[in-house]
């Protein structure tokens, strides 16, 4: 069993107002979990879209609003987001720092249907 050490992996520079890095992953030895840190900067948005996994969403600093289903709103750190399989969501940055996230789901291959 592999201990990760954070700090040795590097978050990269962020493209598009976005950064990630793998902490669980192929690369580890991983076949059915990903867990991953999401860091995004002031400006990004994302497109609505749905998964047919589970998909956790820790905010560990920041806040982002929330598009879920029908409802928008702003989850600040020491918040998880669940979104079962199927629920279209989506993250969008409008504040002044960046919103870091632990992004956790049950597989190694994440399907993404958009639908805007």
């Amino acid at each position: 069993m592999p201990i990760i050490e954070h700090s040795s992996i590097r978050m990269p520079a962020a493209q598009d107002y976005r950064a990630e890095r793998s902490f669980v992953s192929p690369e580890q030895g991983a076949v059915s979990l990903t867990v991953k840190e999401v860091e995004l900067h002031p400006g990004w948005q994302g497109r609505l879209h749905t998964h047919p996994t589970d998909l956790s969403i820790m905010v560990m600093a920041g806040a982002v609003q929330l598009i879920l289903g029908d409802e928008l709103q702003t989850v600040r750190a020491g918040c998880t987001l669940f979104a079962p399989p199927g629920t279209p969501h989506k993250l969008i940055n409008k504040l002044w720092i960046p919103v870091r996230l632990l992004v956790i789901y049950p597989t190694t291959e994440l399907i993404t249907d958009y639908l805007e």
